[in-house]
């Protein structure tokens, strides 16, 4: 038995006619009409926005790039007379990569707003009902799967990481050098973590904690009651905090922090989306530089560390998932 897969390719003027064509059962249409085909045993068709891909098992000796004119063959399909011509074509271990990159967004036919695990549920759903899908294509689909949810997980971490990146960014734009900066770091989130992280790397050695969670358990430093917070706050540079372990850091508190201070500057980073653990008026103090989670985000889209860190792990967790695979195929 061979893995196969054929496509047709939506740079091309064909596939447009023929993707108006499709309604809403394409998907099982094409699915059995590849799997009507004489030595093919399994079937199932993706169909999205700029997608139409057929993946099959096939007997031994079955030339699986003929499999393309079924792409056309379904009922109702308006077949363009030259659609064989723009096509492409993958077998074996190369079938299973070009799927797991689809499910990932990294080949050159992702949609920019695509939910590659929505295509594939839907292409595998319609593929059960009619019947054309066994257990070769399921353990495909569930690697595609499982790629798909260590993806999302790794992409929490690199989130967080990257904002993390940008807070220890805004904190050299605000002081310069950070060796002896002191940082407090209140409650506990995962970017509490990530930016005790990322100012260790930029030179602060000096933390005070507040709260008992991994995030700053793993950043070490001195522990500070919440009752000292008025003081462990007039001595910080660098605020991180995280809704729940002490009321919210209100502009009274804060204002009288910063004028403790006598005109040194206060960078604050509310952890959570919008004022859940700073007030967001504290941002009228003067020198005190107050962000949320959301001016973070906004910073960090074109940050040169969240682009190339994400395309990094992206591309080794597909390789990842591709080699597991092809022990499957062996």
């Amino acid at each position: 038995m061979t893995l196969v897969m054929v496509g047709a390719n939506p740079r091309r003027a064909p596939f447009f006619s023929l993707r108006r064509s499709l309604g809403p059962g394409a998907a099982g249409d094409l699915a059995a009409a590849v799997a009507g085909r004489r030595g093919v045993s399994e079937a199932f068709v993706l169909v999205g926005a700029e997608r139409l891909e057929a993946y099959a098992v096939l007997e031994e000796g079955v030339d699986g790039y003929e499999l393309l004119s079924s792409l056309w063959g379904a009922p109702g399909v308006a077949a363009p007379a030259d659609g064989a011509a723009h096509g492409y074509f993958a077998e074996g271990i190369d079938a299973a990569s070009h799927l797991f990159a689809a499910v990932a967004g990294a080949d050159e036919f992702a949609g920019a707003d695509e939910d590659g695990v929505a295509v594939l549920d839907a292409a595998v759903g319609a593929a059960r009902q009619r019947g054309t899908v066994g257990s070769q294509l399921e353990a495909l689909a569930d690697g595609a799967r499982a790629l798909a949810a260590r993806l999302a997980a790794a992409g929490a971490e690199e989130s967080a990481a990257a904002l993390g990146e940008t807070v220890a960014a805004l904190a050299q734009r605000v002081f310069d050098h950070l060796d002896r900066r002191q940082v407090l770091l209140v409650g506990d989130d995962s970017l509490l973590g990530a930016a005790a992280a990322a100012l260790t790397r930029a030179g602060v050695t000096q933390f005070a904690l507040i709260g008992d969670g991994p995030a700053v358990r793993c950043a070490g430093g001195v522990r500070v009651s919440p009752e000292a917070l008025p003081v462990a706050l007039g001595n910080a540079d660098v605020v991180v905090a995280a809704p729940g372990t002490v009321p919210v850091l209100d502009k009274r508190l804060v204002r009288t922090a910063v004028r403790a201070r006598r005109g040194r500057p206060m960078l604050l980073v509310d952890a959570s989306d919008r004022g859940g653990a700073i007030d967001p008026r504290v941002a009228g103090v003067d020198d005190a530089f107050l962000y949320n989670r959301d001016d973070l985000a906004r910073l960090t889209q074109d940050a040169p560390w969240a682009r190339a860190g994400g395309v990094r792990s992206r591309e080794a967790l597909v390789a990842a998932a591709v080699r597991d695979f092809s022990y499957q195929l062996a």
